[in-house]
């Protein structure tokens, strides 16, 4: 059959025809969700208000340690209040979720009472003081549980309060003191650190001290000054050695001795006259006799006494040596002319051989440092034996100062060629110290600050919590929304009215009117019959009316009831119907 479209004429029909397919789901429905609206069981609900109130004192002053934003800090806490130890408590105190502690244990019981636990954030449009741009902040949160009881709900969230407000108290005062000791151990190592490298750089100065960088120019200027000093002592000893060369001639051609005369006029011998005639004598005999012959024996203890009187000079050293030079020449001369065995020669030898022995005598006796003759009494031999003694001394001092300056120069040339190893040592030592020292001050301020921040959290002068808004005693349950869920339920039991009429229009393949008759046959019917009302007809109709008034009548006294029962008494909507009204009038008692 050919699908034709409907008229209005079409859906009253339809309407007429099915009108209690429409009405018996509907009703049926509409009593569900009414008794639904009834039986589901009151939830109430108690809040508390939390306002988060910055720190008293000017953050420019005293910094708080605690850094983090007011949301996730709430967040933080709400992890440490919310643990199965806390809840549990709560829960055994005041015996809640009964029915899932007997089935389930705790742990259920916990979770449940997690999800009736609502935290909210409370945040606000306000002017960030650091960037002057608007953002929104948290400046407060609220704290709500729901349970079927107005005063266990109220108590409970009493208590869900108090954690919060304690933890958050425990846990600034707790992280402030964790910073605190935190800075403290790193100043205690960074001193430790900051010592051992004072060491290392006293340790490394004193080994290295007249090498360092900063004694760069210094030594140059010393060595400069010890240059021109070595240039000025070597003039100085080249003048003396001349001075010197100079006095040990006019020395040598000065007798020591002042002449003597007799009374007779003739010259008086000195004991060093004496001396060197008896040595030159004694050359002679000791050639010629024995070392057992009196007369030799005379004039060796003469001569020994005579040295003793004329000491071991340098002169008597000369004297012996120009002897001793005096006699191998002759003894060279005596070689030409005669044998080895003649006796001249071998008297010769012998007398070499005593000149040889007094001279190593006299060179292990005398002083190298005495030039000239000791006893000499000559004023301008002495004079110039002073001069000489005066200028070996000043050519020593000199000498001996070039040695100690050219030792100095070599130190200074030591100290600026070790320079650049040391230099980049004594850099990293630096470095390492200032690197050290810049930490050290940095901890130490912020260990300072960690102190005052400390402080602060302890006299509660910090960012905190506070209680604004306690926890009340619900009046009126918080859900369910009976009024909506009834509402909720009259529209869907008339979709399902209406689905159902749909449903049974769709599935009826029954002729109905004359079009139907006409699609069928496809031609029009050759008459048509209208409805003829009976007297049965006419009492149904009147018992269906009474039915319909009578039940309409039942459902308002119902909706009244399920109001006053549920919503609130019907004395109290009059007078606020009134009062909407505006036909309640309060009249004000006179104080008079």
């Amino acid at each position: 059959m050919e699908e034709q479209l409907l008229s209005l004429d079409d859906y009253i029909a339809i309407l007429k025809r099915r009108k209690w397919q429409l009405i018996i789901p509907a009703v049926l429905l509409s009593i569900v969700g009414m008794i639904t609206a009834v039986v589901l069981p009151p939830t109430y609900r108690s809040t508390a208000t939390i306002l988060i109130e910055q720190q008293e004192i000017p953050d420019e002053l005293v910094r708080s340690t605690v850094t983090s934003y007011a949301a996730q800090r709430v967040q933080t806490i709400s992890q440490r209040v919310m643990t199965t130890e806390n809840l549990g408590k709560i829960i055994e105190s005041y015996q809640l979720y009964p029915e899932l502690m007997q089935r389930y244990g705790l742990v259920s019981a916990v979770e449940q009472m997690r999800e009736d636990i609502e935290l909210e954030m409370i945040s606000a449009d306000v002017i960030d003081p650091r960037s002057g741009r608007p953002s929104e902040a948290t400046i407060a949160f609220s704290l709500s549980f729901e349970s079927e009881s107005p005063t266990v709900a109220q108590r409970v969230a009493n208590d869900i309060t108090s954690l919060f407000l304690s933890e958050n108290l425990k846990d600034r005062q707790e992280s402030a003191k964790e910073t605190t000791a935190f800075l403290q151990k790193e100043l205690a190592k960074l001193t430790d650190k900051l010592s051992l490298l004072e060491a290392r750089l006293a340790q490394f100065k004193e080994e290295h001290g007249q090498s360092l960088p900063e004694l760069k120019s210094l030594n140059m200027q010393l060595i400069q000054r010890s240059e021109d000093q070595l240039r000025d002592t070597e003039q100085s000893i080249r003048t003396l050695v001349e001075r010197k060369i100079y006095l040990e001639g006019q020395l040598a051609q000065i007798d020591p001795y002042s002449e003597l005369f007799s009374a007779d006029g003739r010259r008086v011998l000195g004991p060093a006259d004496r001396l060197k005639a008896l040595e030159a004598e004694y050359a002679t005999v000791a050639a010629r006799y024995s070392s057992q012959h009196p007369e030799r024996m005379r004039i060796e203890r003469e001569i020994a006494t005579l040295r003793q009187q004329v000491g071991q000079s340098a002169n008597a050293r000369a004297e012996l040596e120009r002897s001793l030079k005096e006699q191998q020449e002759e003894l060279a001369g005596l070689r030409e002319r005669y044998s080895t065995e003649h006796p001249d020669v071998k008297a010769q030898t012998g007398a070499i051989a005593i000149t040889q022995r007094q001279l190593a005598q006299a060179r292990q006796g005398g002083s190298a440092n005495s030039p000239g003759v000791i006893d000499a009494d000559n004023p301008a031999y002495i004079q110039l034996q002073a001069q000489l003694q005066a200028a070996v001394v000043e050519l020593a001092s000199l000498q001996e100062s070039r040695e100690e300056i050219r030792s100095k120069l070599a130190d200074l040339e030591e100290r600026i060629a070790k320079g650049p190893r040391i230099e980049l040592e004594y850099q990293a030592l630096t470095r390492d110290h200032e690197n050290a020292m810049s930490s050290y001050s940095e901890v130490k301020q912020r260990l300072v600050a960690a102190e005052l921040g400390e402080a602060m959290e302890a006299e509660r002068k910090g960012e905190r919590f506070s209680l604004i808004e306690p926890p009340r005693l619900p009046e009126q349950p918080a859900k369910p929304n009976r009024l909506a869920i009834a509402f909720l339920g009259l529209v869907l039991a008339f979709g399902g009215g209406v689905g159902n009429l749909a449903l049974q229009e769709a599935l009826d393949k029954s002729v109905h009117n004359a079009r139907d008759v006409e699609l069928i046959t496809m031609g029009p019917p050759l008459a048509v019959i209208p409805f003829i009302e009976t007297e049965a007809d006419v009492h149904r109709r009147t018992r269906r009316r009474l039915i319909a008034v009578l039940g309409s009548i039942l459902g308002v006294v119902l909706a009244t009831a399920a109001v006053h029962q549920f919503v609130m008494p019907l004395d109290v909507l009059w007078i606020k119907v009134l009062d909407r009204a505006g036909l309640l009038h309060t009249e004000t008692p006179n104080p008079s």
